[in-house]
């Protein structure tokens, strides 16, 4: 170094930044949009006698296979379709045959807040963002006269983030 000169030393700033977007995954991976998932799980309202005239409910019970985990506080909505029997509502239809039992679906577990068809329902993401459960439960009325067999419908269910 040469006597009597200084070495500079200059600082200055820079921006570091980064940008996180609200969203969902779906089985640890970030869907398509439309992107059919497969068989996300099953609601299962029992075994009853042909001449039972019982109410019976049962909540959707989600695949080991099915995991659902959204950024907090994303705006998540499920929607739900008739089924394969849509009339005026939802129905089981019986397997090899033509009879028909009407279903309900519910939001609640107290079974007051009914879900339309396609209706939007709001699921919040903020409380558990991680292994969200979808709120669908169900209720049918047997109505004492239908012929024995297996009755099942088959639903899709979109979610919107």
């Amino acid at each position: 170094m040469v006597a009597g000169l200084s070495q500079a030393s200059p600082t200055d700033t820079f921006m570091v930044s980064a940008t996180i977007t609200p969203g969902c995954l779906i089985n640890q991976e970030i869907p398509s949009n439309g992107t059919l998932l497969g068989m996300i799980g099953s609601l299962a309202f029992g075994t009853a006698s042909a001449l039972s005239q019982d109410m019976h409910s049962a909540s959707l019970v989600t695949s080991s296979a099915f995991t659902l985990s959204c950024t907090p506080g994303t705006p998540l909505t499920l929607r739900v379709d008739g089924g394969q029997q849509w009339d005026v509502e939802r129905q089981l239809k019986r397997v090899n045959g033509n009879e028909t039992l009407a279903y309900q679906l519910y939001q609640d577990a107290a079974l007051q807040n009914a879900i339309g068809i396609s209706q939007p329902v709001s699921i919040d993401t903020s409380t558990t963002p991680d292994n969200i459960t979808l709120p669908i439960w169900g209720r049918l009325m047997l109505p004492g006269n239908l012929p024995a067999g297996s009755y099942s419908d088959e639903l899709l269910v979109t979610l919107e983030w």
